[in-house]
């Protein structure tokens, strides 16, 4: 199984929640290309990543997958890749880490910086798009050992407290 049980309420919370981070991974991308035209790409860059990373989160919300920590971003998007058979995806997330690297290294110029936004932008619009799209439940005889693996990890309760929608930072205080 790779959602959890159809129960009304816990799915209405999960899709409020997905809205919540995908409208925040849509404000950070705005962010990051506002801060790279300002000539921060520190800040530009740790923004995009950001608008991946929520993005990626907003997916695993509606799936029920655990999704908090940078390594479950990974398996989601490894597993969004087969599922979709889409490696662009895992390419893109390389390109997409470098410029959270970039964050604590200070190493990429500025070409190098709009070109992982650009990767972001592609992402996120991927990532839009596949949200959007009905759910394909998967059969346990469809699924390799590394599959399976996968998402037992991804199925797994989170250690800590999981964020309710309402502890997301507020859209509202964000500048557009």
């Amino acid at each position: 199984m790779t959602t959890p049980p159809n129960n009304p309420e816990s799915e209405q919370k999960r899709r409020e929640k997905s809205d919540r981070y995908f409208r925040l991974s849509q404000r950070l991308l705005k962010h990051a290309q506002q801060q790279l035209e300002l000539g921060d790409t520190v800040q530009a860059s740790e923004k995009a990543y950001g608008a991946v990373s929520h993005a990626v989160k907003s997916y695993a919300e509606l799936r029920g997958w655990n999704h908090y920590n940078h390594y479950r971003v990974g398996l989601i998007l490894d597993q969004l890749s087969e599922e979709l058979a889409d490696p662009n995806l895992v390419t893109l997330h390389m390109a997409v880490k470098a410029l959270h690297d970039n964050f604590f290294e200070y190493e990429l110029s500025t070409v190098q910086v709009q070109a992982g936004i650009d990767a972001a932008n592609d992402m996120v619009e991927r990532l839009g798009n596949i949200r959007n799209s009905p759910i394909k439940p998967l059969t346990s005889s469809s699924l390799s050992n590394e599959q399976r693996r996968r998402l037992s990890q991804l199925m797994q309760p989170p250690v800590q407290e999981q964020v309710p929608a309402e502890n997301l930072p507020p859209l509202e205080d964000l500048p557009e």
